[in-house]
């Protein structure tokens, strides 16, 4: 629960100000984590396993239900934690790149690097919070 009223913020706050913002968090290192461990566990179960073992299924719901979801939430969060500070907008391509990492997480190197172009040349705006 927040101590901060959200009704008497200024409607002309400074979307730079730490407190002013709602999706900051390390959303890079976690979309990074979950396309490792999707990528990782998804070789192991297309290479070694069977859908009818327990390991195979425990695997395959590993990579399918929670880290493919993940990786698609990180990379939106991200996306929104960048236009909230007014660094760069996405648009309609954060869409399409969620909808693509839902099922392929490894898009998020796509989306990695159309981030990284829009990127403006002062370093400082991509800090952390």
């Amino acid at each position: 629960m927040s101590t901060r009223d959200s009704t008497t913020a200024a409607p002309d706050a400074d979307p730079t100000d730490p407190q002013d913002r709602r999706f900051d968090g390390p959303w890079l290192a976690a979309l990074a984590a979950a396309v490792v461990g999707w990528t990782l566990l998804y070789a192991l179960d297309w290479a070694f396993l069977t859908p009818s073992t327990p390991v195979g299924a425990a695997v395959a719901f590993a990579h399918g239900y929670l880290l493919a979801p993940l990786a698609t939430a990180t990379l939106l969060l991200d996306s929104l934690s960048l236009a909230e500070r007014r660094v760069a907008d996405l648009g309609l391509f954060k869409w399409i790149y969620a909808l693509a990492a839902l099922p392929a997480p490894p898009v998020a190197a796509v989306y990695y690097l159309h981030r990284e172009w829009l990127r403006p040349d002062d370093a400082t705006l991509l800090g952390g919070p």
